[in-house]
């Protein structure tokens, strides 16, 4: 579990040899990433784009928080986008163009591809229908990928102010203290998360077998109606496990990166491993509970 207390944020994750920044943003391990990977400089350029950007959106949707937002429909009328929406992404598009040219940029209101070595994922609010109805679990989710393996990544929630983020071999924090994920080894002291409502198809009802037999066996499950804020939740010990039959990349690219380097595991829901340049679905949990999930997932 992580401790909530507010700190500057912190990095070394050994307790009294974790240094901060005077501004309040990450210290950066030079030497160990350095030596692990030979990209010590870059990397750490990139945490601090990051960090900058996914602030940047998220002080931006605080902002508008309330605001009658002009909502238009996607995919149904349950999938929906704001102005707030294309606005944080234009905004964190730009940054990135700005910062690193030569850089590929998916985002879930403007697209993109994967034909560049270094490419960044965004939702610049996932949950967006929880935004529009002012119901305040919605975050802003950037992470960036060299090839398929991801490098840095952040969640940030506007409302509580916290600020999930991760690079690779580092570890994960919240607002500067190490996270981990819990410890939780049976299901009966398990609370898990999943979003199968936000599915509209008429399959889904197929689906509730499972998670109704699942369901007699852990503590509790939730809805919070954003992916990316569960899968952060997952890192930090909140939940142990989050479910979904269905996302895009954007909604779990930068939890991926969290949930890893707090100690979990995340796979598809049958444990093949993610493939973040398509859609699917996705289970992360704190590796201890997988297969147990997954065996009821099965049934």
């Amino acid at each position: 579990m992580e401790d909530r207390r507010r700190s500057p944020v912190l990095h070394g994750g050994n307790g009294g040899n974790a240094k901060a920044s005077e501004d309040g943003h990450p210290a950066t391990h030079r030497h160990r990433v350095s030596r692990k990977r030979g990209y010590g400089s870059l990397y750490e350029d990139l945490e601090q784009v990051l960090l900058e950007a996914v602030r940047a959106g998220g002080d931006y949707i605080r902002k508008h928080s309330g605001d009658r937002a002009s909502v238009q429909f996607k995919t149904s009328w349950a999938d929906l986008v704001t102005e707030v929406d294309k606005a944080v992404e234009q905004q964190i598009r730009s940054l990135i163009r700005n910062r690193f040219p030569d850089h590929g940029f998916l985002g879930e209101e403007g697209g993109g591809d994967w034909d560049r070595e270094y490419t960044w994922v965004l939702d610049p609010v996932d949950g967006t229908t929880n935004f529009a109805h002012t119901l305040p679990n919605y975050v802003c989710s950037l992470a960036c990928y060299r090839g398929q393996d991801p490098i840095v990544a952040a969640v940030y929630d506007p409302n509580r102010d916290e600020l999930f983020w991760a690079r690779k071999g580092c570890g994960a924090y919240l607002n500067g203290t190490r996270i981990h994920v819990d410890r939780a080894r049976h299901l009966h002291e398990c609370l898990i998360c999943t979003n199968l409502m936000w599915d509209l198809r008429e399959d889904r009802f197929h689906r509730l077998p499972q998670l109704q037999e699942l369901g007699k066996h852990v503590r509790g499950i939730r809805s919070l109606g954003a992916a990316a804020l569960e899968i952060a939740y997952v890192a930090c010990g909140r939940v142990s496990a989050f479910i979904q039959y269905q996302l895009s990349p954007w909604d779990y690219g930068a939890g991926a990166l969290l949930v890893t380097e707090a100690g979990g595991t995340i796979t598809r829901m049958d444990g093949s491993p993610l493939d973040v340049r398509q859609p699917g679905s996705v289970l992360a949990t704190n590796g201890l509970i997988h297969e147990e999930i997954m065996r009821y997932l099965r049934a």
